[in-house]
């Protein structure tokens, strides 16, 4: 069982009026299910959603901690996520799960992650936004005007309706630098929290209400780089972009094959010479003598016996050097 089957499992097992109050108010949702509620206004678990949750789940006594952030959307997230956490710490399947996997902790955060967005955001409300797919940067601006959800957890949601491997990211206009990015699939490169937009990524020069739909990269501060397709919109303060290594919206009318060197036919082998060298020599071989060329002095078998003859002056024959005595060989003289 992958984690998106534990997650849809584990939401089976709330109760739809415990559901429906999560839409309406978390604090209350809580109460139904049993669960206490305090705030600590100094609490910071930086857990979740790459470290936007300030709370803290004690499955014994059935508490949630969290701190406060009045006038923002991003409290009801970090009580979704913290009741997740109690969801998955009492199943005995999920938790054998995630005892098999390499980052226990960081699969476990994602599939809260992915439990917390569906209690926020019902499938309704996505598919009223996304209709027939694919998702878009602009999908993601809807999505948060139309619900009661953090652009975080709108991010989350619409990743999981990603048909292949990506990324939905939110970026900051002021910094150009990575707000949040909810992965999806296995990619060697991806964005990560706080990371600067790379150097002339189509994303630092998107303006407010535009929107863009391109063939992009990502990149590595440390040079790495890898081809993406992009579909981005901005605001004032963010961008909203949806990267996908699959052309998902038809942004580009020709896609070429990656090219691929032909295998070297070239015979290869080790090779020594008169001149010195010694080591593996590829290459072609000479068509008289069927040897190897030097790579130092250049010679086959054919010049370097050549380099070793002269002509004879009386019968033009070639024959050895040392055979000659003033220009003549020994059958002459």
């Amino acid at each position: 069982m992958n984690p998106s089957e534990h997650v849809q499992r584990l939401l089976r097992t709330v109760p739809e009026h415990v559901r429906a109050a999560f839409l309406q108010n978390p604090k209350r949702a809580l109460a139904e299910c049993g669960v206490r509620v305090q705030e600590v206004p100094q609490l910071s678990s930086a857990r979740g959603a790459g470290g936007m949750c300030d709370g803290l789940s004690l499955a014994g006594p059935r508490t949630v901690l969290y701190a406060a952030t009045p006038d923002s959307r991003r409290e009801h997230f970090t009580l979704a996520h913290e009741y997740a956490h109690l969801l998955v710490d009492a199943d005995d399947d999920a938790l054998g799960w995630l005892a098999d996997q390499a980052e226990p902790g960081a699969e476990q955060e994602r599939m809260c992650d992915e439990i917390a967005s569906a209690l926020l955001i019902p499938d309704a409300e996505l598919a009223a936004v996304i209709g027939a797919g694919p998702i878009t940067g602009q999908h993601l601006i809807e999505l948060f005007t139309r619900t009661q959800a953090s652009q975080i957890v709108c991010a989350i949601a619409l990743a999981g309706r990603l048909t292949c491997a990506g990324a939905v990211v939110l970026t900051a206009r002021a910094t150009q630098t990575v707000v949040h990015a909810t992965r999806v699939g296995p990619l060697p490169i991806y964005p990560t929290r706080d990371q600067p937009l790379p150097t002339g990524h189509p994303l630092r020069f998107l303006r407010p209400g535009a929107q863009i739909c391109r063939e992009s990269f990502w990149a590595t501060p440390w040079g790495d780089r890898e081809t993406f397709y992009l579909n981005a919109a901005a605001t004032a303060v963010r961008t909203y972009s949806v990267i996908a290594v699959t052309d998902l919206w038809g942004a580009e009318r020709l896609h070429l094959p990656a090219s691929t060197a032909a295998p070297d036919a070239r015979p290869s082998e080790q090779f020594s010479c008169r001149c010195g060298y010694a080591g593996r020599v590829t290459g072609w071989p000479c068509d008289d003598c069927g040897q190897l060329f030097c790579p130092r002095c250049k010679n086959c078998d054919c010049t370097r016996r050549a380099s070793l003859t002269e002509r004879c002056t009386q019968c033009t024959v070639h024959v050895a050097r040392t055979n000659l005595i003033g220009g003549v060989c020994s059958n002459c003289r």
